[in-house]
């Protein structure tokens, strides 16, 4: 029986180097604009925060729990958020059960949804997505330099309330200090697109490392968006080991509130939520 579960796994490897792995090192072209809207950025006045979430749902973990994504609808339902960056969101895959996982969690907690293709796999898809409350406007997918699994920054322009403000979702690579390198070129891609951005925003994903990492120290440093919370905890948990990767960020015309990881879930990620006001004069005394 181990012998056929190696013979299995090595399979599977052998079919994602061929099939599904890419490289595309320095490959990254923003440019302004890439999320159009014909309304003028202007600042709203709203006294109610905007409540942001990024998580990972780890959506192949419905091959093995038919329940995985109404679980995963009624963790995001407690949270009330106005907006959520996910990531690895299947579509039609066999982990998905031939399912599309944005479209029925978009019934489940009555949001828009956009899903934003990383990679094709035996006619099915996987990649990120954005669920808001908002009105989506417009959406940009754009490819990162991806050493690996192809990795995609999905970029959304979403008004509320009349204000439009962008979205960009994301999911860094994966193998740890073994693809440092290209993590680092796609922080610093990632950097170069949101200075582009005609409107607020903000940038929500699962970066694949830690904060003391070199290429996420850089990040901080290139990017000039401020980190809502920082010692907010662990947001991964699995027999690998407990860290803190998944991350929110914001231009520094926001003001942030309440930062929080909350144990609810199916994912061996936690959602990260934050409450966010678009300027100071309207978070007041709630945001300090």
């Amino acid at each position: 029986m181990l012998a056929i579960a190696f013979l299995v796994l090595l399979l599977i490897f052998v079919y994602r180097v061929f099939a599904v792995y890419t490289v595309r090192s320095g490959e990254c072209k923003p440019h302004p604009g890439g999320s159009y809207s014909p309304f003028p950025p202007r600042i709203a006045h709203r006294t109610k925060p905007l409540v942001v979430v990024t998580y990972n749902i780890a959506g192949h973990d419905e091959l093995l729990d038919g329940s995985h994504v109404k679980k995963l609808a009624d963790a995001i339902n407690q949270l009330q958020p106005d907006v959520v960056g996910l990531q690895e969101v299947h579509r039609a895959t066999w982990q998905a059960r031939g399912h599309d996982q944005l479209k029925e969690l978009s019934n489940l907690t009555g949001m828009h949804g956009f899903f934003a293709l990383s990679y094709e796999q035996h006619g099915g898809a996987f990649g990120n997505a954005i669920l808001t409350r908002g009105e989506l406007v417009s959406e940009v997918v754009h490819k990162l330099p991806s050493v690996g699994e192809p990795r995609t920054l999905l970029e959304a322009l979403v008004r509320f309330d009349g204000q439009p403000v962008n979205i960009y979702v994301t999911h860094l690579t994966t193998w740890g200090s073994l693809n440092a390198h290209n993590r680092a070129e796609q922080l610093h891609c990632l950097a170069e697109h949101v200075r582009t951005s005609q409107y607020p925003y903000l940038l929500l994903g699962d970066f694949n490392n830690t904060l003391e990492s070199p290429e996420i120290r850089a990040f901080r440093h290139e990017n000039g968006s401020q980190l809502c919370g920082v010692n907010i905890g662990d947001t991964f948990h699995s027999i690998l080991g407990h860290r803190r990767i998944d991350y929110i960020f914001a231009d520094h015309g926001w003001v942030w509130a309440n930062p929080r990881v909350p144990h609810i879930g199916p994912s061996d990620h936690w959602p990260v939520v934050v409450d966010l006001w678009w300027n100071r004069e309207d978070a007041g005394e709630q945001a300090r």
